[in-house]
């Protein structure tokens, strides 16, 4: 069985026997905290480039947070690098985290996939190590924070893109070009698609389960999922895909939070803070790239977190001239002691956690995505530049924050004296490992983009963090699927008519940038706005949150 949306010539490329390949890279991580989340991950892996002793245990120097991770079923795990090019195709909002090394695996090899290796097959690396195909990954709710895909989790096993995880049969030293080579299959009618097709999507064909524990190479946590659905006790899924309160994605988790303190940054920016009714227990710091959006009576808006924890955070708001009522509401209505409801704080603009340096490009109140980040570069004494584009000094809002920074570390480019922030020239100073994130007007970005594109830097090494507004022409948005017919009004975006009509369409940011309100267009023309969507991906499809119709559009909807 296929599932929907697969690409016939992609299955048929994973399809290609294994026999033998290099061993491209070789990957080990420390636990660390996952975001802001209550959890710990050791997902984050790094290259290893000198030999590494693989034992019962797995890699040496490796750790897993969670209980059951690891152990003997669990000692390594690999992912096809094939996979990544076809997820930036499906998510291009979280394309640039689709990298080598997401999915936490150990091992990474082109040709070995879930469709074309068996559980029980033996497997030789380099002269010394054996190892033995034990289980498929069973995904969890961490990667969808890793890849800020609200179902992550599920994609990746509904289409059998997971890992598989191996027993060690013979310990030794491996390292990255080492050659694997299969010298066993005892069962060649298992792969680990086969077997997932029974964990995941046939759950009840008892005669396959059978079958399946019966398998002495099978590990123990799939044989023990097949040995209760044989007695009739099926698993909830979504613990492991969704995860609880505390961890889900769920863009419908609502909470209050009580204004403590407002002040002005300066004339058009201002600070506000925000505690919540019901406090974290424990706390944790928001991850740099955090918003949060907020419920203005009829009005939802997002806004970046300036700096502090769960709890208790900083917002700075800029008084748009075009205001619908957000910006304009928050500067000279809302009052110290009021309280509004705010949703669940997501990541959707993060650093990149393996690069070597980072470049941040702040205009206007764009700087706010960047002085979490700053904090915590410096904190943890990473590499890291922070340009700052403003008319003048006397505008530069969060001083105290900017303080706390080292000076040769943010450069302010005072627009009142006559200068001019060289985009060239900061751009020329990157190598392969530096990224650079940029968020101001369009036409900084607009200038970073074709600059970056000039200098021929892979578009993997450059972000953007937009504040687009919803506002333009009126539009007409007729629904294919329901025969539905909608009038988007120059005052509203698509994604709120679209809510009003009873369609719910999931979105996280709702300011362009993580793709997750994309919908499918099927005839008429699109102003494009925000940076979730891929550029191939603009002639079929929008962004429901700030893209807007020109006269009328047909939706797949």
């Amino acid at each position: 069985m296929k599932p929907a949306g697969e690409d016939v010539e992609y299955i048929q490329r994973l399809s290609t026997p294994f026999e033998r390949e290099p061993l491209l890279q070789l990957r080990t991580g420390k636990i660390k905290p996952l975001y802001s989340l209550p959890v710990t991950s050791a997902i984050y892996k790094t290259v290893q480039n000198h030999p590494v002793k693989i034992t019962k245990r797995g890699c040496e120097g490796d750790e897993q947070a969670y209980e059951f991770h690891g152990g003997p079923d669990k000692a390594l795990l690999q992912y096809c690098s094939q996979h990544y090019d076809r997820w930036k195709t499906e998510c291009p909002g979280s394309a640039s985290r689709f990298e080598i090394g997401g999915f936490g695996e150990n091992l990474v090899a082109t040709v070995a996939n879930e469709r074309n290796v068996c559980i029980g097959d033996i497997i030789s690396i380099g002269n010394d190590v054996l190892v033995q195909v034990s289980l498929p990954r069973q995904p969890c709710f961490k990667l969808n924070h890793r890849f800020q895909v609200k179902d992550m989790a599920l994609r990746s096993q509904t289409h059998s893109r997971t890992g598989w995880y191996y027993r060690v049969l013979k310990e030794g030293y491996i390292r990255a070009g080492d050659e694997m080579a299969l010298v066993g299959r005892p069962n060649p009618k298992w792969s680990i698609y086969e077997v997932q097709k029974y964990l995941h999507r046939d759950m009840k064909n008892f005669p396959a389960m059978r079958e399946l524990v019966k398998l002495p190479e099978l590990g123990e946590e799939a044989r023990t999922i097949f040995q209760n659905r044989l007695q009739r006790k099926f698993e909830n899924p979504d613990d492991r895909l969704v995860g609880d309160e505390s961890v889900s994605m769920s863009s419908d988790v609502w909470s209050n939070f009580r204004l403590v303190e407002k002040r002005a940054e300066t004339p058009l920016i201002t600070s506000l803070f925000f505690e919540a009714l019901e406090p974290s227990n424990p706390e944790y710091a928001v991850a740099p790239g955090s918003h949060v959006r907020l419920q203005l009576g009829q009005l939802v808006r997002s806004y970046s977190i300036v700096s502090g924890t769960k709890s208790r955070f900083q917002l700075g708001v800029a008084l748009q001239p075009n205001s619908r009522g957000g910006s304009r509401y928050l500067h000279e209505t809302i009052q110290v002691g009021q309280v509004i409801p705010m949703s669940r704080i997501d990541n959707s603009f993060p650093l990149v956690p393996d690069a070597d340096e980072h470049i941040m490009v702040a205009g206007g109140i764009g700087i706010t995505a960047f002085l979490a980040a700053a904090e915590q570069l410096q904190q943890s004494d990473q590499k890291f530049e922070l340009y700052i584009a403003t008319s003048s000094r006397n505008n530069v809002p969060f001083k105290n924050i900017l303080q706390r920074l080292s000076p040769n570390r943010v450069i302010i480019y005072d627009k009142s004296k006559g200068q001019r922030l060289d985009i060239k020239q900061i751009i020329s100073k990157m190598n392969t490992g530096t990224h650079i994130y940029c968020c101001g007007p369009s036409r900084l970005m607009d200038a970073v983009s074709k600059t970056a594109d000039e200098c021929g830097v892979p578009k993997s090494q450059v972000h953007f963090k937009t504040f687009s507004a919803t506002t333009g022409d009126p539009f007409t948005a007729e629904l294919a699927v329901s025969k539905e017919t909608l009038e988007v009004p120059s005052s509203k975006s698509l994604l709120e008519v679209l809510r009003e009509a009873g369609i719910d369409v999931p979105s996280s940011c709702e300011v362009g940038n993580c793709g997750t309100c994309r919908v499918d267009v099927i005839e008429g023309k699109v102003d494009h706005k925000g940076s979730g969507l891929l550029d191939s991906d603009k002639d079929c499809a929008m962004l429901s949150c700030v893209s807007r119709g020109v006269g009328k559009i047909v939706l797949g909807l």
